[in-house]
This record gives C-alpha cells, structure tokens and sequence, in this order.
C-alpha cells in the first residue's frame, strides 16, 4: 500500500528563485528550465550492490536545462518540495544480529 506523496513544485519553483535567480545554463547559456514533478533518491555508491540500510538517502528534485539537458538535483527538503515527516529515515539499530 503505497501513499501517494505530493510533490510541492510550486515550493521548488519559490526555492529556485530566490536562491538560483535568473542564472543561465553554465553549459550552454540558455535560461529555459524543466522542474521535474518526481523525487528521486541519491544514495551511497556500494560498487553496484544495493545494501539495506548502507547509509541516509538524500531526496532530490531534478532541474534540467531544455536545451543541452546539463541537470542539477535540488534537495527536495530544503525546497520544501515534500514534508520533511513523508521521510522516514530507516537508520534503525541492529536487534541482535
């Protein structure tokens, strides 16, 4: 049963604008923007493996420029594009193992 989280794209967009401004692509100098509606998951590099609870996984926001497609990820929490308590931290103690 999988919730359905909100992404507050308006929020990303407020975010992005007071403290990227109206700065161009540093690739291309283009000033057309894609704010992706998803958040997306970084996490920890383990050689290819995925490993359970290897370490906190970072939200992020994609924004790509719509010309070259030079991307940056905008941390989804810091833009308030979802609630801090939709994220649950899996950091739980080992129980005997």
């Amino acid at each position: 049963m999988e919730e359905d989280k909100k992404v507050n794209i308006e929020k990303v967009i407020q975010h992005l604008n007071s403290k990227w401004g109206n700065r161009p692509c540093p690739m291309c100098g283009s000033n057309s923007w894609i704010v992706s509606d998803k958040v997306y998951e970084l996490r920890e590099f383990h050689g290819g493996n995925l490993v359970l609870g290897g370490g906190p996984i970072f939200p992020v926001i994609p924004v790509s420029c719509n010309n070259c497609g030079n991307s940056v990820m905008v941390n989804a929490l810091m833009s308030e594009a979802i609630e801090r308590q939709n994220v649950e931290p899996k950091n739980e103690k080992g129980n005997g193992d």
